[in-house]
């Protein structure tokens, strides 16, 4: 048969043909071949993504917004143009305002909207692109919040697709700072504070610390991660607990620094200044420069003991931090601090802890999310099991493996728990509780009697002992791996 084609008929084909293939192909079905004597310029095929990167920015300010920048990573330049098609997901368990979750929203400024969700979007990297960029932009505010975590799920032609993590840096004072430890029990990958560059530089603090005026001689320091301002460490003759109210009398008298709001600090507070890296004779707190402001000693806490009118608690700068409690009519030195406590009601009635019912618990005002029951035990009481005791490293590790198994029933829909730091642990204390936990409870059972392991490492032997929170009597201080401990286990925060 034979088959003729007009050749107005065959210049429309071949434009059609040119369209949807390629000017090789076209050439090659219609033509057999273009250019004198024919041989098909073959299609050369399209760049292909290789990978999508994480990505992280700090929050911002409110009315202000920034960009969680995802970068593309092409097997070569691209030759015609290749489309991304990319939308954002939460990464909350279903049902739940996951603590740690960001919440995206339709436009900044909606109260609680914490990025601008996308849906159904596409990119185009034109010919010759080399790279590219997925983005999302991000709401800032001024509100204390955790690190924030959010999906982005994308696809693109020749490529399997698939998620990448953003995360929202939390920039607003609050939560528990790191502790200045990058190596941590058994070998565990730090996170947080402690390893954020965008949180951290070499100007104000060791790594998981932020302070301005740190310098020698400065009067006052103020800790942009918690907020409070510090009378700088000057040297004093060490007091007795009775003369504390006069300190502060003074100081208040004469407003050191401008202020005339001091008060001596409780436990925790001072433990927040205290560098977990650093070893003997060096200087444990972190907001200074010199040897000269380098704490030394013991400093009294604002927190009487169990008998207030004869004890009370001290923090041992020389022993990396250790708190325990002494008879008030010892002599110990003092720092004073301004800015707002942490709450401590024992009854929750500050609404400080919320119950998510599925064996979870979040401490809004740490940013952290907590398992209701220590290792080994489960239930609304805690009631079944036992709480298990670990007496390695090895065994402790172990357990937190065991729950971030995808699909573990320990895992409770999560896996990205964690052993707690020494601050984070520390957290948990109220001294003033029953149980010496600061959650009643009805909220998580087995409170007291228990000492519980963290993953920061006591600098000076950290492959034979670490640092330990005791709910028994209120204590902190450093405990050898071989040790029975109990253990509980925490996720989100910063």
């Amino acid at each position: 048969m034979k088959i003729t084609l007009q050749k107005k008929t065959l210049t429309s084909l071949m434009a059609t043909s040119r369209q949807r293939l390629g000017w090789g192909v076209s050439c090659a079905i219609l033509l057999g071949g273009c250019g004198g004597g024919g041989g098909g310029e073959a299609l050369v095929p399209e760049a292909v993504v290789t990978s999508v990167d994480a990505a992280q920015v700090l929050e911002g300010s409110t009315g202000t917004t920034t960009q969680l920048n995802f970068s593309i990573t092409l097997d070569k330049p691209v030759v015609r143009a290749l489309e991304v098609n990319f939308h954002t997901e939460s990464t909350a368990k279903s049902g739940l305002a996951s603590t740690g979750s960001a919440t995206g929203g339709a436009a900044c400024g909606t109260s609680g909207t914490d990025y601008k969700t996308v849906s159904n979007a596409k990119i185009t990297l034109p010919a010759g692109a080399t790279t590219g960029t997925l983005t999302v932009t991000v709401c800032g505010d001024t509100v204390f919040e955790p690190d924030e975590s959010l999906k982005v799920v994308w696809s693109s032609t020749g490529a399997a697709g698939g998620g990448v993590t953003g995360t929202i840096l939390n920039d607003d004072a609050g939560g528990v700072g790191g502790t200045g430890a990058t190596e941590l029990l058994g070998g565990l990958a730090p996170f947080g504070r402690d390893t954020q560059s965008l949180t951290n530089s070499n100007d104000d603090g060791p790594l998981g610390f932020s302070f301005t005026n740190r310098q020698h001689n400065v009067s006052c320091t103020l800790d942009r991660v918690s907020g409070l301002t510090w009378q700088s460490p000057v040297p004093t003759a060490p007091v007795n607990y009775a003369a504390l109210a006069a300190s502060m009398d003074q100081a208040n008298k004469q407003a050191a620094c401008g202020y005339s709001d001091w008060r001596m600090p409780t436990a925790n507070e001072l433990l927040s200044l205290m560098n977990a890296a650093s070893t003997s004779g060096n200087a444990p707190n972190a907001d200074r420069t010199g040897s000269a402001d380098a704490m030394t000693g013991r400093y009294w806490t604002g927190e009487s003991g169990a008998t207030a009118t004869a004890d009370a608690w001290y923090l041992d700068a020389s022993n990396g931090g250790a708190i325990s409690v002494a008879a008030k009519t010892d002599s110990n030195a003092i720092r004073l601090v301004r800015g707002t406590p942490t709450s401590e009601l024992c009854d929750n009635s500050d609404g400080r802890f919320i119950n998510f019912a599925d064996g979870t618990v979040e401490d809004k005002n740490k940013g952290l999310m907590w398992k209701q029951c220590p290792e080994g035990s489960s239930g609304n009481a805690c009631s079944a099991g036992s709480a298990s005791a670990f007496s390695s490293a090895a065994q402790l590790v172990a357990q937190l493996n065991a729950a971030n198994v995808a699909g573990s029933a320990s895992g409770l829909g999560y896996a990205d728990w964690r052993i707690p730091t020494r601050n984070e642990m520390a957290s948990l204390l109220a001294r003033n509780c029953t149980g010496r936990l600061a959650a009643p409870a009805s909220i998580m059972p087995l409170n007291g009697t228990l000492n519980f392991a963290t993953a920061t490492l006591d600098a000076d032997a950290p492959t034979t002992r670490l640092w330990s929170v005791n709910f028994l009597d209120g204590s902190i201080g450093q405990t050898l791996m071989s040790t029975p401990m109990h253990l509980r286990l925490v996720r989100a925060g910063q």
